[in-house]
C-alpha cells in the first residue's frame, strides 16, 4: 500500500491511490529525491535567517509541528479524502516512509490538464493525451522527521509550510543596507519609522536572495503586468529601479511580500492568496 499524499493549501491531507505496479516507483522517487537533498552525515544548521544552506555543505532546519491531519498517517488514513486532480490543487505532494516524509512543492507547472501532450502509440505515431495527469518530478524540497523541517531553499520550503515566523528581524543597519540594493529605490529612515516586524522579516528575507534582480531583469512589460496583476502599489522609476511605497506599512509589506513570492496565484481559480495560510486576498 502506497503512503503517497497530496497537501492542501488549508493544511489538510488528501490520499493519492497509486497503482500497485507503480507504487516502489513514485516510492523510490521521494527517496531518492531525499538522498541528494540530504546525504548522510550532512552538517546541520538551525535556521533562522541568518544561517543559510550551502549546497553540498550544510542543510538547515527548524523545530516544526506538522499540521493536525498529519496525525492520521500512516495509521488512519482510511478517514482521509481522495486527491482529484480536476478539483484540488495541493501546495505539496509527499511521500511517507519510516518515519519520514519527503516533501515536494507543486504548482501549475506539475499540471497537464491544459496542456498538449503527446504520447506515442504502437505504429510510432504520437495521439493527444485526453487524460488529466501531473507530474512528479525527481527532487525533494524538504523532509520531516524527529520534530524537524529539513529544507536548501528557504523560498522552496515556504511555499510547503509558511515559515516567517522562524526569520529574525532586519536591524536598523541591515535595512540600512538593503536600501541600497541595486533595483530597488526607497528612503531606509522612513522604512524604519514605519516598520513592523513583519517588514523587518521580510527585508531580512529579501536581502538574502537575488529576487529583486531577478525582477528588475524582467522586460519592462512584464513587470508593469505583474505589479498590476498582484495590486502592488509601486512603479519602476526612470532610473529602471523599482520606488517601494512608504506612505503606510501595509503598502510597503504587500511589495515586499511580492518580491519574497509570499503572494500566490490559484491554479485552477487565479485567485491570489497571501502567503501558505492561503488567506483569501482581495485586494
Amino acid at each position: 500500500m502506497s503512503q503517497f499524499y497530496a497537501l492542501m493549501s488549508d493544511n489538510t491531507v488528501k490520499y493519492i491511490s497509486l497503482k500497485e505496479e507503480i507504487v516502489d516507483d513514485v516510492k523510490n522517487i521521494f527517496i531518492n529525491g531525499g538522498n541528494k537533498l540530504k546525504p548522510e552525515g550532512l552538517e546541520e544548521d538551525e535556521f533562522d535567517g541568518n544561517i543559510v544552506s550551502r549546497n553540498g555543505e550544510n542543510i538547515v532546519y527548524v523545530n516544526y509541528i506538522l499540521p493536525d491531519d498529519f496525525q492520521r498517517i500512516p495509521d488512519n488514513q482510511a478517514d482521509m479524502s481522495d486527491y482529484n486532480i480536476n478539483g484540488d490543487t495541493p501546495k505539496s505532494i509527499f511521500y511517507y516512509d519510516d518515519g519520514k516524509f519527503y516533501f515536494q512543492a507543486f504548482n501549475k507547472k506539475n499540471m497537464l490538464q491544459r496542456k498538449m501532450v503527446l504520447q506515442i502509440c504502437g505504429d510510432n505515431a504520437y495521439s493527444k493525451m485526453n487524460n488529466s495527469a501531473f507530474i512528479v518530478d525527481d527532487k525533494v524540497h524538504a523532509i520531516y522527521e524527529n520534530g524537524k523541517l529539513y529544507f536548501q531553499s528557504y523560498t522552496l520550503a515556504n511555499q510547503i509550510f509558511s515559515l516567517i515566523d522562524f526569520v529574525t528581524e532586519a536591524t536598523n543597519g541591515e535595512i540600512d543596507s538593503f536600501g541600497n540594493i541595486t533595483g530597488i529605490s526607497v528612503n531606509a529612515n522612513v522604512v524604519k519609522d514605519i516598520a513592523n516586524v513583519k517588514t523587518r522579516r521580510l527585508v531580512k528575507l529579501l536581502s538574502s536572495t537575488n529576487n529583486i534582480a531577478t525582477f528588475i531583469g524582467k522586460n519592462a512589460k512584464t513587470r508593469t503586468s505583474l505589479l498590476k496583476q498582484y495590486g502592488i502599489k509601486a512603479q519602476i522609476n526612470a532610473n529602471n529601479e523599482l520606488e517601494l511605497p512608504t506612505d503606510n506599512v501595509a503598502d510597503l509589506n504587500r511589495a515586499l511580500e511580492f518580491l519574497n513570492e509570499d503572494i500566490f496565484k490559484g491554479v485552477i481559480t487565479n485567485s491570489l492568496y497571501r502567503s501558505n495560510s492561503k488567506k483569501k486576498d482581495d485586494a
